[in-house]
């Protein structure tokens, strides 16, 4: 046999091994094979997807995503596999797996909402600010005057307001001229009056929050004379230990309007 020959019977042996080699792996370990999923038919519901929302051809987290899905999407639920996806009608048949899927979409709370969840810190935080004030502020009031349904501590001659912040209280003006403050539901403005070289001054306000996470009250211009639909805001509680005590109740009575 000449060497070019018996360079290809070595060739044709050794690809006869191989494929015995590979066909002994195959048998050993055989490919993954898809589980025979089991869907269950339920009654077409509405439900929404979450951030990011993956959609599968095959309820199969291993095979390929045919689309991601905005949060908040509306999508027709109509089977449930054993596995855990849903069998989703997106003009096809398609699965989103269980976790990407909720009956109804939450929004986020509201300041007001976590106040009222966290009343006895919020109680607690205010009590103990009025305390220290009430060496210089004999009375105060409760006025929501930002719009977000919590109210601020007025003191007395109207030269600081508080408000509730992260469960504690914290200033979001100061003034040492005692001002008297008028509040227009219709414009929803803080509007506020000082007397200045025997004149009033009139200005209004708003909550600028570009220094401070909680904001503050700053002047943006003088303001016009408040109409009956801005009634001045009255110090209509007493600042002590009685007061102090019922701060919770009254507090989650502002709070439940």
């Amino acid at each position: 046999m000449d060497k070019r020959k018996e360079k290809m019977v070595r060739r044709l042996r050794f690809g006869m091994a191989l494929a015995a080699v590979l066909t002994m792996v195959v048998l050993l370990d055989p490919p993954a094979t898809a589980y025979a999923f089991n869907v269950m038919p339920i009654e077409m519901v509405e439900m929404y997807t979450t951030s990011g929302t993956p959609v599968y051809a095959t309820p199969d987290v291993f095979s390929p995503v045919v689309v991601y899905i905005e949060r908040f999407t509306n999508v027709r639920v109509f089977g449930i596999t054993d596995n855990g996806f849903y069998q989703v009608d997106l003009n096809g048949t398609f699965y989103i797996p269980g976790p990407f899927l909720v009956s109804q979409v939450q929004p986020a709370k509201t300041e007001k909402q976590k106040a009222l969840e966290d009343l006895e810190d919020f109680a607690e935080a205010y009590r103990m600010q009025l305390e220290f004030m009430e060496s210089y502020s004999g009375t105060f009031a409760l006025v929501d005057v930002t719009g977000d349904g919590i109210p601020e501590i007025f003191d007395a001659e109207g030269k600081e307001i508080y408000t509730y912040y992260e469960k504690r209280p914290v200033m979001m003006y100061y003034s040492e001229n005692p001002v008297k403050f008028y509040y227009s539901k219709g414009e929803n403005k803080l509007l506020g009056m000082y007397t200045w070289n025997k004149k009033d001054i009139w200005e209004v306000y708003y909550k600028d929050t570009s220094l401070l996470p909680w904001g503050q009250f700053k002047c943006i211009g003088v303001a016009t004379t408040p109409t009956k639909d801005a009634p001045v805001i009255t110090r209509n509680y007493t600042n002590n230990a009685e007061t102090r005590a019922d701060l919770y109740n009254i507090l989650k009575k502002m709070l439940s309007l």
